[in-house]
């Protein structure tokens, strides 16, 4: 199993975005294995038997599996039971990581996060996690470093997204500058990076620069439509630049469709 492919994203994300990371990593690097080697409620079944880097393996693919349908509590199970088997086993520690970050454990977050760019220092997907938890947590040193330390792995398949996180961290540390060239660098990459969209229509909105924001919003509605943060910020552009009735049409569309999210109370305020 590999993980360098695995992103967690820093804006508008929720445990589903935290599975799906998990879940499109480790489908794409794990071997098939047949229904007797993942039913774990089979006495006997083949994981008793293998190795335990094979068990390891298999049950953090188990622990993935119970992520996708939404059991967390069983797939902890299944992923601690992966790490006692193999204590570095690297995929299994990120997908623990990803898991206590998307329920706000984040000192276990951190303490598997940790273990893995120990093990796999040069592992761009393990350093983006990592990195993106330390920037949640406020340490923006050393999310910076981390993030350079995935974007210097030759064989990491997402550097977009890492320059996507380091942009948005980048801007919550006040360094617009370099946010803003993380930014752009990681939509050369991924044109269509939600990431970078919003941030890049926040910074311009900061900027005071209401018709580029305007510009960088409409193509991140186009790449799937706004969210509650972006709705909310859609709906500032356009009172800047004095367009009430498109300002309206946003502002009805985040109440409608976020009605209990901090940006729909911060608009009835």
């Amino acid at each position: 199993m590999n993980f360098r492919g695995a992103a967690v994203t820093i804006v508008e994300t929720g445990v589903a975005a935290f599975v799906a990371a998990v879940v499109a990593a480790a489908l794409a690097g794990c071997a098939t294995t047949n229904s007797s080697e993942t039913d774990p409620r089979r006495s006997g079944s083949a994981v008793d038997r293998v190795s335990p880097v094979r068990a390891a393996e298999v049950n953090t693919r188990l622990g993935v599996g119970y992520l996708e349908r939404g059991e967390v509590q069983v797939a902890m199970e299944k992923l601690e039971l992966a790490v006692k088997q193999d204590p570095k086993h690297v995929p299994a520690h990120i997908a623990l990581g990803i898991v206590y970050q998307s329920i706000d454990r984040n000192e276990r977050a951190l303490r598997h996060f940790k273990t893995a760019v120990e093990l796999a220092p040069d592992d761009g997907g393990a350093q983006n996690s990592y990195a993106v938890l330390l920037c949640q947590l406020g340490r923006f040193k050393e999310a910076d470093r981390h993030f350079r330390k995935a974007l210097s792995d030759p064989f990491y398949a997402t550097p977009g997204v890492a320059l996507a996180n380091a942009g948005s961290c980048a801007r919550r540390d006040g360094r617009n500058e370099e946010a803003e060239r993380y930014l752009r660098e990681a939509l050369e990459y991924d044109p269509q990076s939600r990431t970078a969209l919003f941030n890049l229509a926040g910074l311009s909105f900061e900027q005071g620069e209401g018709l580029r924001a305007r510009a960088f919003l409409q193509r991140l509605e186009a790449v799937g439509g706004l969210g509650a943060q972006s709705l909310l910020l859609a709906v500032q552009v356009e009172r800047s630049l004095g367009s009430e009735t498109i300002a309206e049409g946003y502002a009805r569309t985040l109440m409608k469709q976020y009605p209990d999210s901090p940006q729909a109370s911060q608009l009835r305020q």
